[in-house]
């Protein structure tokens, strides 16, 4: 296998990625989803809304805005986001995730 050349990924594919894992939980979408209108689920704009990625090097480090379904264990499911956004990003890319800070900015009625 080759191993020469650079690797390289832009923020916004780090914030695409943490943001289909965040709408993966169940419960939980990003600042800029509604579950009311499914169909704005598969839009991008929609899934980066709300999320910050800071790169350094090879390491990363989100800020991610999400809205949670009333009702719900808030802290349960903000620590799902963390293990989904570290797994998916470090599975897909190989970087270290430092961190993933949840801010819950809204609640959504069921």
């Amino acid at each position: 296998m080759l191993d020469a050349g650079d690797f390289k990924l832009r923020q916004g594919v780090l914030e695409l990625i943490a943001g289909i894992a965040v709408n993966s939980v169940e419960g939980v979408c990003g600042a800029g989803v509604h579950p009311d209108h499914p169909e704005e689920k598969r839009k991008r704009k929609h899934l980066v809304k709300g999320i910050k990625a800071e790169v350094e090097g090879k390491r990363v480090c989100f800020d991610i805005e999400t809205h949670m379904e009333y009702g719900r264990d808030f802290n349960r499911m903000a620590r799902e986001v963390q293990g989904a956004v570290a797994r998916a990003v470090s599975d897909m890319t190989g970087w270290e995730v430092m961190e993933v800070n949840v801010a819950v900015v809204g609640v959504n009625a069921l």
